[in-house]
This record gives structure tokens, sequence and C-alpha cells, in this order.
């Protein structure tokens, strides 16, 4: 009996294109800057939560980052990961 090609399974979900995960991820950085340039510096804040500036400035302009370094920017804006993406759509 022959198994099955991992190509030839259901998926489970559908896929992102490349170019959507860009969109997402432009979206999800300027509303993080819009909410940052609210409160303080990109210098100040990328000190305040432990990531560096470059780092921080890459987030802004809409660059992957982890879920630890998501997480670390939402808890310095003081907003929940749910609060967060009621505002993306």
């Amino acid at each position: 009996m022959r198994s099955k090609r991992i190509s030839d399974k259901k998926k489970i979900a559908p896929e992102l294109s490349p170019a959507e995960v860009e969109k997402i991820l432009k979206r999800v950085g300027k509303l993080v800057k819009t909410k940052r340039k609210g409160q303080t510096s990109l210098e100040s804040f990328a000190y305040e939560i432990n990531i560096s500036r470059s780092a921080m400035a890459r987030y802004e302009a809409g660059g992957d980052m982890l879920l630890s370094s998501f997480l670390k920017v939402l808890y310095g804006l003081g907003i929940s990961p749910e609060e967060f993406f009621k505002e993306i759509k």
C-alpha cells in the first residue's frame, strides 16, 4: 500500500501568500508606531521594553518579529492583544 505524499493531503487551513503576510505586517507596524508616537520617542520606548532601537524601527516599518517581542511591545503600549487586533482590519 502506498502512503500519501504530503502534497496530496487536504490542507487544514488556507495558506497566506507572502504578499498578504507583508500587508498585515505593514498594518501591524503602522498601528504600533501610531500608538507609540502618542506616548514617547522610539528610542525611549525601545529602551523601556528592552528591545533594540533598530529592531523597534524595523517592527514599526512592518518587519517580522517574534511573538515574545510583540508581547513586549503590546505590554509597553499598555494594550492587550485582543484590543490591538480589534484595530487591525
